[in-house]
């Protein structure tokens, strides 16, 4: 058996003491933000009905599943026949918390209050290729609010997230914003007509940051555009660009949208002006740009930011259809992610943080051979007025590589039992008093 037999699958990676307890750290401050604004804590599995995870609109991550294959008796009788992929497989690995939560407000809707407000901080998976901050297995922190149909919604979502970060530390971030209305509004006024178009132009849209329109508009007529539509699109652009927020109404309603649209917008703009009045150290934008790959999204999608960074380390929107898949009754929703992995990457994943955590933790070494157990514990118990954590270890012959070892997953510093007169030092960076 070879080295690579001990590394963990592509895509996934372990994670050591010190930066378990980091982690361990963000969560417990996000949990206690989310708490504190009055969500309610709920679980679901990491398994769902590989029904329940398809044609729920989720996109390209619908591809992306990670399936359970059948068992037993069950799949000796599939593999009788000639199956095809999807009759091998009956369960699945979620790839998101909303469709869990959709599912679960479904089933349990009688008992639960209106609006419910709800949070899950959980595992989720995607076969997808991994890349730097993306995961094949990574952790979201959610929050949920259903049955408000009002922009109150996004509103709550969007403060209680950005205090959930200031709350870590996390400063130098902004949000973006958009309505999936407005997006169709525009394909319709550039002439789009079919669903097939409508998610090209959104894909197409997707790339602006990082394309020039130049070369989108090129991509759009291999896909068949015409030279009409791709003018209409391009222009429509240019609007957009050179409009931003400031005349979002004005920029893009000639007169003939319908009430829906132009709802659209006056609540886009009243939710950006609320967000700044609350928040005035946190700059909130529309922008055109913003997609994002959910295809469940009804109505306003966010973004979050590092301003020097361009990825976003959380998002949301809402998806008022999403709950009526499973109980066949639409009820409004609305929900904000924040993506963990990229936030520790981002934010905690440096040596000056493990070692500025904060936490102190000590390490009492005595003899196994000469010194009682007992006794040791119980000066281990009055350390722990001093000490966060305190935990108790053999003398080993090599004390300078013991050092080094304690000081590798955290520990700040040590004692070697003397009964009660046992001193206490710092571990310096190298693992020496």
């Amino acid at each position: 058996m070879g080295k690579d037999s001990f590394l963990p699958a592509a895509g996934t990676r372990d994670i050591e003491p010190v930066q378990a307890e980091i982690r361990n750290e963000v969560i417990r401050k996000i949990t206690s933000c989310y708490k504190k604004y009055g969500f309610n804590s709920i679980e679901t599995p990491a398994i769902e009905k590989l029904e329940n995870l398809t044609g729920k609109k989720g996109g390209e991550n619908e591809k992306l599943i990670f399936k359970v294959l059948k068992r037993g008796e069950e799949l000796k009788e599939v593999l009788k026949e000639k199956p095809e992929e999807n009759d091998l497989s009956d369960l699945g690995l979620r790839y998101d918390l909303t469709v869990p939560l959709a599912r679960y407000y479904a089933h349990y809707k009688d008992k639960l209050p209106k609006p419910f407000k709800a949070f899950q901080i959980g595992n989720v998976w995607r076969a997808e290729r991994p890349q730097k901050s993306r995961y094949r297995q990574f952790t979201q922190c959610d929050i949920d609010i259903i049955g408000d149909p009002t922009p109150n919604c996004e509103i709550e979502l969007i403060y209680v997230t950005c205090k959930s970060l200031q709350e870590l530390g996390i400063k130098d971030f902004e949000v973006i914003i958009n309505d999936r209305v407005i997006l169709k509004e525009i394909s319709r006024k550039c002439g789009l007509t079919t669903g097939e178009e409508y998610r090209d132009f959104l894909i197409a849209l997707d790339k602006l940051d990082k394309s020039p329109i130049g070369d989108i508009i090129e991509e759009l007529k291999k896909k068949g555009f015409t030279e009409n539509t791709c003018l209409s699109i391009q222009t429509v652009f240019g609007i957009f660009a050179a409009d931003g927020a400031v005349d979002l109404y004005e920029g893009i309603n000639d007169g003939d949208s319908g009430e829906k649209y132009r709802k659209a917008c006056k609540d886009l703009i009243m939710i950006i002006s609320s967000v700044k009045a609350l928040l005035k150290d946190v700059d909130i934008k529309f922008d055109h740009k913003l997609v994002r790959g959910m295809d469940y999204y009804t109505g306003t999608i966010y973004e979050i930011r590092k301003k020097d960074w361009n990825i976003s380390f959380g998002g949301g929107g809402r998806y008022n259809n999403m709950i009526g898949n499973f109980s066949g009754q639409d009820v409004s929703a609305c929900g904000f992610s924040l993506g963990f992995e990229r936030i520790i990457d981002a934010f905690f994943s440096g040596a000056d943080t493990a070692e500025n955590s904060g936490v102190k933790k000590a390490a009492l070494i005595y003899s196994s051979d000469k010194d009682n157990y007992s006794d040791v514990i119980k000066l281990s118990e009055t350390l722990r007025d001093s000490y966060d954590i305190v935990s108790i270890f053999d003398r080993q012959k090599n004390m300078s590589n013991q050092l080094e070892k304690l000081k590798s997953i955290g520990f700040t510093h040590w004692g070697v039992f003397k009964g009660a007169q046992t001193e206490i030092k710092a571990i310096d960076k190298n693992g020496r008093e």
